[in-house]
């Protein structure tokens, strides 16, 4: 995949327990991911250098140093070098796999894609929004796969023309399409102002929305491959903390969250080409000048992964 550098989020880091691979396809790639001794997430290419079977069907071992390959219990540590061989009893100098940075932070495991073999990223610059680290807010989550490039989901988020029209019974009724908006555009963000909150999107890939002191969205839409899109939805409320109470108001709000998206994967499942960086020949409009923001930065600066 061409992906712009920086940090995505890719996986709830509620699906990632200990002592238990998870095998998942991100980036473009199948991964491998486990939690180490001291609890921290790793990432592994998912596939054993010795006869190419998946890591993932494995287990975690010496308590949590390795990940043993389960057809022959090759064990490999958090940096992909091979440490144990059953039949020598001897580590493997020439045996490594493929790992990727990964850090957790904001509930989220996230992997890092550097500008060239050499970089490494520093977990201080994974991108987030000030508004949700109040303590005030719990959120709730649920995931969404949709068949298409990450690129145009995006894209719909930055969108606000077709609320009058796909969410004409929802989120845009009354919505004033020609309302001037005012795009708030540098290299790491997009912000759009509406007459009441904001939306803003911050690369490499998550979204957050700004409805209310009380109520905030965000999603993280993660690159599974070139036609294949996980979006991690949160309603972040401060309403209530009370457990039961909570819980109940988080599932409303996700069923609300499913209409809206589900009107939305109406259309933009039906794009083509399904990366909108292929969409050269469609004429952009006013209202879709962050999109054009998006289009010019990813090309900028994505590279080959």
């Amino acid at each position: 995949m061409k992906l712009p550098p920086g940090w995505y989020a890719v996986l709830s880091a509620a699906d990632l327990k200990p002592n238990k691979p998870l095998g998942q396809k991100r980036l473009g790639e199948d991964l491998v991911f486990w939690r180490d001794q001291s609890g921290r997430p790793a990432v592994l290419k998912d596939l054993c250098p010795h006869r190419s079977v998946k890591l993932s069907g494995g287990e975690v071992c010496q308590n949590g140093k390795h990940i043993a390959c389960p057809f022959h219990g090759f064990q490999f540590d958090s940096q992909g070098q091979c440490r144990h061989v059953p039949e020598t009893g001897k580590e493997a100098p020439n045996l490594r796999v493929k790992t990727w940075q990964s850090a957790e932070k904001y509930g989220f495991i996230w992997l890092y894609v550097p500008k060239d073999d050499n970089e490494t990223g520093s977990e201080e610059s994974i991108p987030w929004f000030n508004e949700l680290q109040e303590k005030k807010f719990c959120y709730s989550e649920f995931s969404e796969s949709w068949n298409i490039h990450y690129s145009r989901c995006i894209e719909n988020q930055l969108d606000y023309a077709h609320l009058p029209y796909l969410h004409r019974t929802s989120i845009g009724k009354n919505f004033d399409v020609q309302g001037k908006y005012e795009f708030l555009l540098d290299e790491n963000s997009i912000k759009l102002v509406l007459k009441s909150g904001y939306f803003q999107f911050k690369f490499a890939n998550i979204w957050y929305l700004d409805i209310s002191p009380t109520l905030k969205q965000m999603i993280a839409f993660v690159p599974v491959d070139d036609n294949t899109t996980v979006m991690y939805v949160r309603a972040y409320q401060a309403f209530t903390t009370l457990p039961l109470v909570e819980k109940l108001v988080g599932k409303v709000l996700a069923a609300s969250n499913r209409v809206i998206l589900n009107q939305d994967k109406a259309a933009v499942i039906t794009h083509k080409p399904s990366s909108s960086l292929l969409a050269s020949e469609e004429k952009l409009y006013p209202s879709d000048r962050g999109i054009a923001w998006f289009r010019k930065q990813f090309s900028e600066k994505a590279v080959e992964i």
